[in-house]
């Protein structure tokens, strides 16, 4: 029996290569990558103590401030509205750079552009009507500025024709000062110098008015002192009343021309260094009218008092002259910071100059109790020395001088000048 054919053992396979598993979908793959460095710190490692954590900004920073003066927003007539609203509350040029806008201007033309101003029935919607600009001076309301000029003109002639009457003359300006003061207010309301509000500034005005009548008799009179010459009185009101006319022309000029620049500015350091220039100019033009009116009323003064026209100047008569011309800068600012928006500086301004004067009666009143007349000896070497109409052209010296430094800031901001009312309580700060 023969043995079978011993078959060889199959041949032993190899194993199947060992294959790399398959790469994340969050890592890079593998090959052709350069060494790492360092590992990246993990998802919940702390930052680094010179690293600081990124903030997410909002993906439109617009929405919020949108939201935030929405009602504001629907109400503007125009952006420049808006723009002014926003530097009201606090909106800078550098503050519009975080909502992705280079200046104010750029940022209030996006809310303006943003909200609807539809009305709720669905009807079309009508034109915003356009931002209103100052009255013109025409021929009618031109003769209503010269009105109260007219009547303190006619109130010098009356006067100087009762000079021989007892009490005719003080009985006379008072007349006029109540003929004068109500054709004042209609040319005012009816003309590029209206103001929404006066803030007490009407009732300061009246004083300064009375004042400028009275005053330098009343302190020459109290003091005991004879006056070295004769007092403005109502020749010194010529001046603030004939003023009226170019103090509205000066503040139409003003408004006009700060309107063209708010239209043509791309920031608010911009239109500031635009419009303080323009500011300075306007105060410098109304104290050219005030020279040549100051002129002509000591022209009337000297015709009206023939013994005294070949004399030389009198430096008194010049000085009161003076503290009517003060008078009426004084009132010309203070009622250009009231039509901007600006009542409560313009009142403090008026106020400050009727205690000025309301001190110098004081003082004079007591000096002349016993043990108190050392207290009026300031005042008695003034009067000695300018007259009595130097206590008004003091107390309007420096009143002007504050409200002309409130005015440089304040007039050249883009809220002095919108067209309606920025100051809406219920608005947050943005």
């Amino acid at each position: 029996m023969t043995d079978a054919p011993r078959l060889d053992p199959p041949p032993r396979l190899d194993p199947p290569p060992r294959l790399d598993p398959p790469p994340r979908l969050d890592e890079p793959p593998r090959r052709n990558q350069p060494p790492r460095l360092a590992e990246p710190p993990g998802r919940n490692a702390a930052p680094r103590p010179y690293e600081q954590p990124r903030r997410r900004s909002p993906a439109d920073p617009v929405l919020a401030l949108m939201h935030r003066h929405y009602d504001l927003c629907a109400r503007a007539v125009d952006p420049l509205e808006i723009a002014a609203a926003l530097e009201a509350h606090g909106v800078t040029d550098r503050a519009a750079a975080r909502f992705r806008h280079r200046d104010v201007f750029s940022l209030a033309e996006e809310l303006y552009a943003r909200v609807p101003r539809e009305p709720a029935d669905g009807s079309a919607a009508s034109p915003p009507p356009q931002p209103e600009l100052p009255g013109r001076l025409t021929a009618r309301r031109a003769a209503l500025h010269l009105l109260p000029g007219l009547l303190c003109a006619a109130g010098v002639v009356a006067s100087h024709l009762l000079a021989a009457v007892p009490y005719g003359q003080a009985a006379e300006a008072a007349l006029v000062l109540v003929l004068a003061l109500p054709a004042a207010r209609a040319a005012v309301r009816h003309g590029p110098l209206r103001a929404g509000s006066m803030g007490g500034n009407a009732l300061w005005t009246c004083w300064l008015l009375a004042f400028g009548l009275y005053g330098a008799q009343g302190v020459t009179t109290l003091l005991d002192a004879r006056s070295s010459g004769p007092t403005a009185g109502l020749p010194g009101l010529l001046v603030p009343a004939f003023a009226l006319l170019p103090a509205a022309w000066c503040a139409r000029r003003y408004a006009l021309r700060t309107r063209a620049r708010l239209a043509d500015s791309h920031g608010l350091a911009e239109f500031a260094s635009e419009v303080r220039p323009l500011l300075v100019r306007t105060f410098a033009l109304f104290g050219v009218a005030l020279l040549v009116l100051l002129a002509a009323a000591y022209t009337a003064v000297t015709i009206l008092a023939p013994a005294q026209a070949a004399r030389r100047p009198d430096p008194v008569d010049l000085v009161a002259l003076a503290g009517s011309a003060l008078l009426g800068l004084l009132l010309f600012v203070a009622q250009l910071l009231s039509v901007h928006g600006f009542p409560a500086v313009a009142a403090a301004g008026t106020g400050a100059a009727c205690a000025l004067e309301a001190a110098a009666l004081v003082t004079a009143a007591l000096q002349r109790l016993p043990g108190l007349h050392a207290a009026g000896r300031p005042l008695r070497d003034l009067v000695r020395a300018a007259g009595p109409g130097s206590v008004q052209a003091v107390a309007c010296t420096a009143a002007v001088v504050a409200l002309i430094a409130c005015a440089l800031p304040a007039l050249c901001r883009v809220s002095a000048h919108a067209t309606a009312d920025l100051t809406d309580p219920t608005s947050q700060e943005a």
